[in-house]
């Protein structure tokens, strides 16, 4: 998609109250928990999440743990664990049931090599997406935040199901997920995540975003979803992130 189609289509994991436009508002919620490491501590981190995704499997977890590394942008080397698929009740009674154990097996393991994170809980508006098939899970993603200006909400949403839509309907081929978040970081603010497979992705797709979207609606409702988005972000930037499935966790595995 890059930079031009990021801007059209308006992109922690983890995979994260502005709620999706039109959605069911119970499902599709998720925790990203950010991490910075100390300096020097990357190794000790890695083998204490290991040891941590251990518990989980011992534990029964019925959630699944995806972590991702942050390769570009202000926070390169932050991890963030993610953790998707959820309606807000599933929150509490995740909680209440691994709560307390899963803070104290993490303050042993992983704790003593974090310099700091946070925590937020984010909506994946499935209806404005185009994800990837589960055995498809990618090996890295370029993640663009956007902070809207306030009242913009609904107008940006609106655009960004329209051009979901005309994106299907052209069969363009990348896959991408839209996320809102809910609590946790300052709002409104909206993430794209374009699933990439490597580096060599981040090239310009054929055909161009523009030529597709024209193709697809006619210039006149292009151009007028270009006006919503140019009118609707306050500020935009981007990080590209890794998966590290041998930091992650899946029930069953």
């Amino acid at each position: 998609m890059r930079k031009t189609a990021a801007i059209f289509l308006a992109v922690f994991v983890t995979c994260s109250a502005l709620l999706a436009f039109g959605q069911d508002k119970s499902v599709n919620v998720g925790w990203v928990f950010s991490n910075m490491i100390k300096p020097g501590m990357t190794k000790q981190f890695e083998e204490g999440r290991k040891r941590h995704m251990e518990w989980h499997r011992k534990q029964n977890d019925t959630w699944k743990w995806e972590m991702w590394e942050v390769m570009t942008g202000e926070h390169v080397g932050t991890y963030l664990s993610v953790s998707f698929g959820h309606s807000f009740a599933d929150l509490d009674t995740w909680e209440q049931k691994l709560g307390t154990a899963d803070t104290a097996d993490g303050a042993v393991n992983m704790a003593p090599y974090v310099a700091g994170g946070d925590a937020s809980i984010w909506m994946l508006m499935k209806d404005s997406s185009r994800l990837p098939s589960e055995d498809q899970m990618s090996k890295m993603a370029e993640v663009s935040h956007f902070m809207l200006k306030p009242g913009k909400e609904s107008d940006f949403e609106d655009a960004i199901k329209k051009t979901n839509d005309a994106i299907n309907k052209a069969n363009w081929p990348p896959h991408y997920a839209w996320f809102s978040l809910v609590d946790g970081g300052e709002q409104p603010h909206y993430v794209l995540v374009y699933y990439m497979n490597g580096w060599a992705d981040l090239a310009p797709t054929e055909p161009p975003f523009d030529a597709m979207m024209e193709k697809a609606v006619g210039k006149h409702d292009a151009d007028m979803l270009t006006h919503v988005f140019e009118t609707s972000i306050q500020k935009e930037w981007t990080e590209t992130i890794r998966y590290r499935p041998e930091l992650s966790y899946t029930p069953g595995k």
